[in-house]
């Protein structure tokens, strides 16, 4: 329901159920009270944002700009808690290490088996076998991540009813949150989001397996390179820049794209300042064509030692 209704029935509330008497006594404006409501979290904004970011005008201003775009009044409806937002993290986090386990042995294998130099002696044994390999790898786990995103998002919203999902995301986290999104959105942008990182730390492994010479110094590698992101932000207790850039910069625990969402978290460059949502998905959005090239090229120039 909207947050208006609610204030429309708040004389009635305060009125006695068999006579009446109290609701002209207790006479509220819901406009008033409705204007006064926003305009606190404005004034709360503010404040946080002043307090965290004093020394740079450009987040604050980033910040007010993005909260006069949120549509109000909010939107809440009964149903979904945070919980089931933190298993979808949950979920894409074990789901993009099971993909990293799988895919880091495609090159390497080889190396250590010496099939490579088999392969290497065929018309399309280099720069055709190996893109056809990238290809496919990225083809299989993205039909297996969105196959399991259906199934996983069908049981929870099958379970607690769509109509929840009409709810402003401010209502379910913070009610000075910056997304102008609601919960049916969020579920939208978590899985695009997941599976873009899932793509750019495929790419990454894909590198490492071409550069390494057997399946085990790749597995643990790319799973360093994967953990190292939620290993930096657990330790530090906040957003740097090698937590964001990373492939898997918004896969993981307290570090997940949700939070990033939820939180005020910015990253500079002299007077600039960057939201870290949009750097990690710029940064994965790069990151997929960067790596599958270097993974290519590595492929092509490798030597049996």
């Amino acid at each position: 329901m909207a947050i208006r209704p609610l204030l429309d029935r708040l004389p009635e509330a305060f009125a006695d159920p068999q006579t009446g008497i109290g609701a002209d006594l207790m006479e509220i404006n819901p406009d008033m009270v409705e204007q006064n409501l926003y305009g606190q979290c404005v004034s709360h904004l503010n404040d946080i944002m002043n307090l965290e970011q004093k020394e740079h005008p450009s987040a604050r201003k980033f910040a007010t700009e993005k909260y006069s775009e949120v549509d109000k009044p909010y939107q809440l409806y009964s149903g979904l808690s945070r919980d089931a937002f933190d298993y979808i993290e949950l979920y894409i986090f074990i789901l993009t290490i099971l993909c990293i386990a799988m895919v880091a042995p495609t090159f390497a294998n080889e190396y250590q088996t010496g099939s490579d130099s088999i392969m290497r002696c065929t018309k399309n044994g280099r720069v055709k076998f190996s893109v056809v390999r990238i290809l496919a790898a990225g083809t299989i786990f993205t039909i297996v991540f969105i196959v399991g995103m259906v199934i996983h998002l069908s049981i929870i919203n099958l379970a607690f009813g769509t109509e929840c999902l009409k709810t402003s995301f401010q209502m379910l986290f913070s009610i000075i949150n910056l997304p102008n999104i609601n919960l049916g959105q969020l579920q939208v942008i978590l899985v695009l989001s997941g599976l873009l990182s899932l793509l750019a730390s495929i790419s990454c492994t894909l590198f490492l397996s071409a550069k390494c010479k057997d399946s085990l110094s790749a597995l643990l590698i790319s799973l360093a390179v994967i953990l190292l992101p939620t290993i930096v932000y657990t330790a530090l207790g906040s957003s740097v820049w090698v937590s964001t850039i990373l492939p898997s910069a918004g896969i993981g625990l307290q570090n997940s794209f949700l939070y990033q969402l939820y939180g005020f978290n910015f990253l500079y460059i002299g007077d600039m300042s960057f939201w870290t949502p949009y750097i990690i998905l710029i940064s994965a959005a790069l990151e997929i064509p960067v790596f599958g090239f270097l993974a290519i090229r590595s492929y092509c120039k490798h030597r049996v030692a």
